[in-house]
């Protein structure tokens, strides 16, 4: 954390802003409503548009504050967002298999399975298996 210095901050948040504009990922920042502590991020990675207008969904809770509800009230707002103003269709999640919290949270934001994508992310050299789950914009009364 000692790289963490304030510049280190002002260049990362830069560099998402730039992402942004190119719809390449767009990142939120998640902080405490009334306390202003940084909670985590939720992020959407651009998979497809044209025809598929299709993203990556990832989320981080700083472990100090799991067990919360932050992480459920964040990842709903964020795919109203992700719908309802960046204009995606269809938002995936990959979870690694052993992750039953993150699982168990996009089964509760209103995400279904989908299946298991056998070797698909390379982790420490080796392509592992991870979960996908889905929600579409037309399932958003869900959220």
């Amino acid at each position: 954390m000692s790289e963490c210095t304030e510049g280190w901050f002002l260049d990362l948040v830069e560099q998402h802003q730039k992402k942004a504009v190119s719809d390449i990922a767009h990142v939120f920042g998640l902080f405490h409503k009334s306390e202003g502590t940084h909670l985590g991020m939720v992020d959407f990675s651009t998979l497809a548009r044209m025809h598929f207008q299709w993203a990556r969904i990832g989320y981080t809770i700083h472990n100090q504050h799991w067990g919360n509800g932050y992480g459920k009230e964040a990842v709903k707002e964020a795919l109203k967002i992700a719908f309802n103003d960046l204009g995606f269709h269809c938002i995936e999640a990959h979870i690694a298999i052993d992750n039953d919290v993150s699982y168990n949270l996009a089964k509760c934001v209103g995400m279904t399975y989908e299946c298991t994508r056998k070797g698909f992310i390379l982790e420490e050299d080796q392509w592992v298996d991870h979960l996908v789950y889905y929600i579409n914009a037309d399932s958003r009364s869900t959220i």
